[in-house]
């Protein structure tokens, strides 16, 4: 049985190994990425099966990455994760075809 691939985008270091190692505890394979830019070459070489992405990053934002990537067709799952409680960035992640959009504490 092939395990699931989630890639995580987050331009912090600590939470993506944070949540990496999370993550490979209960099984999964885990690609990380700093920012959107990142996040869409490890997609182009990659099969994933969900990305967790970061909204505010260096270089390219998680709303810009996922409108990206869903113009290329992957209809891959993607998790929003953000400190901002905005509910704009919440509908704009919506929209554009995110799962769920959970807040930082």
């Amino acid at each position: 049985m092939d395990k699931n691939h989630i890639l995580i985008v987050e331009d912090d270091a600590d939470i993506r190994s944070g949540i990496e190692i999370y993550l490979k505890n209960q099984g999964y394979d885990v690609s990380q990425a700093g920012d959107g830019i990142e996040g869409l070459a490890v997609i182009e070489k990659e099969e994933i099966d969900l990305a967790i992405v970061d909204i505010m990053m260096p270089r390219m934002d998680g709303i810009e990455m996922l409108r990206r990537l869903r113009e290329r067709g992957n209809m891959a799952y993607v998790i929003i994760l953000t400190a901002y409680d905005s509910f704009a960035y919440a509908q704009s992640a919506l929209r554009l075809g995110a799962v769920d959009f959970l807040l930082k504490p």
